[in-house]
């Protein structure tokens, strides 16, 4: 199943489920949940599981009203029907999705990270090949946490760019979604897409600047388009692609492959799972994205100065999730330190 949420202006958040090229509108009948996170918890797909739950709540949608999803995709006019992230805590708890991340998962972005780092330090720094044998040898990986789930943004709307970035580069990364079941087990619902922006270039001169390369207001990841259920998705190898866009010209792509054979770690994302799980457990009613690291790094070589306000990064993943696409804004803040100084 491929699940999406999205927001009807006058009518508030809906869930979707998609056929073919159209969103059958789950939430239509009265009394239908209008969230992903309430058809889990509140509509017996912690009990049946969630494919179950959809399928139930689809029997009773079915000749109910339908979107392209086309429609919502492209969605520019913020009074337009457009796509939320696939996966959210309910209406005002945004703390109920818990976002964390993988880094040095892939061979490519070890070496590539490494490189980065010993050019803009001049040191012979090893750190990101130490770490990426650590974890080829079962070892601690490393985990990092988006802190504001509401900076993480749904494919279309806004990723913003600090005045003080160096160099911001799209991170395209497949997305593994848990819930807790009625007996207290995580299970993974399914799989979606998301963009770790970074900006590699405060990260590059020093590793310690890492939780400031990976968050800031407004928008500092994006998730989405869908969610594939855990079911129907193989995520053995999957083929991911990042193009960049400046005033409708492309200035950078490229592809890769992700999935659990291409993780550098003895048990794939089992490894993963268990390093975070068993330090920080779920709550019930919690949500929780794992996002897997990235195949794909964009050197200076690729995107020269990475991205800027006005881009566009359009991110494509295989096995039915789609593509993620998100302009790029300067974030604007006000000045707050006069008292201060």
């Amino acid at each position: 199943m491929r699940l999406l949420q999205f927001l009807l202006p006058e009518a508030g958040p809906r869930v979707g489920l998609l056929d073919g090229a159209d969103v059958i509108d789950l939430s239509a009948p009265a009394g239908a949940p209008r969230t992903l996170h309430e058809i889990y918890y509140g509509a017996g797909g912690s009990q049946v599981g969630l494919p179950a739950a959809v399928a139930a709540l689809a029997e009773r949608a079915a000749a109910g009203p339908r979107l392209p999803l086309a429609r919502l995709a492209g969605a520019a006019d913020s009074a337009a029907p457009r796509l939320l992230k696939p996966v959210s805590g309910p209406p005002g708890e945004a703390h109920a999705l818990r976002v964390w991340l993988a880094g040095v998962t892939h061979g490519d972005s070890a070496r590539l990270r490494e490189i980065e780092a010993k050019q803009a330090t001049g040191s012979s720094v090893n750190v990101y090949e130490q770490k990426y044998r650590e974890c080829a040898a079962g070892g601690r990986p490393e985990l990092f946490s988006k802190n504001d789930a509401d900076a993480v943004v749904a494919s279309g709307q806004a990723i913003t760019r600090p005045a003080d970035t160096q160099r911001l580069v799209p991170e395209t990364e497949l997305v593994s979604v848990y819930g807790v079941d009625c007996q207290g087990r995580i299970e993974r619902l399914g799989y979606t897409g998301g963009n770790d922006v970074t900006d590699n270039g405060i990260e590059a001169a020093n590793p310690l600047n890492l939780p400031q390369a990976k968050n800031w207001a407004g928008g500092c990841a994006s998730l989405g388009p869908v969610l594939v259920t855990a079911d129907e998705f193989d995520d053995r190898v999957v083929t991911v692609s990042c193009e960049v866009y400046r005033r409708g010209a492309r200035v950078g792509a490229k592809e890769g492959e992700t999935g659990q054979e291409r993780l550098n770690m003895p048990e794939r994302l089992y490894h993963m799972e268990r390093s975070l799980f068993s330090r920080l457990p779920m709550g019930r009613q919690e949500f929780r994205v794992l996002y897997w690291g990235t195949p794909i790094v964009f050197a200076d070589a690729d995107l020269p100065g990475g991205v800027q306000a006005g881009d566009v990064m359009r991110l494509t993943f295989g096995g039915g999730i789609g593509v993620l696409e998100n302009p790029v804004v300067a974030l604007e803040v006000e000045d707050q330190l006069g008292r201060l100084r």
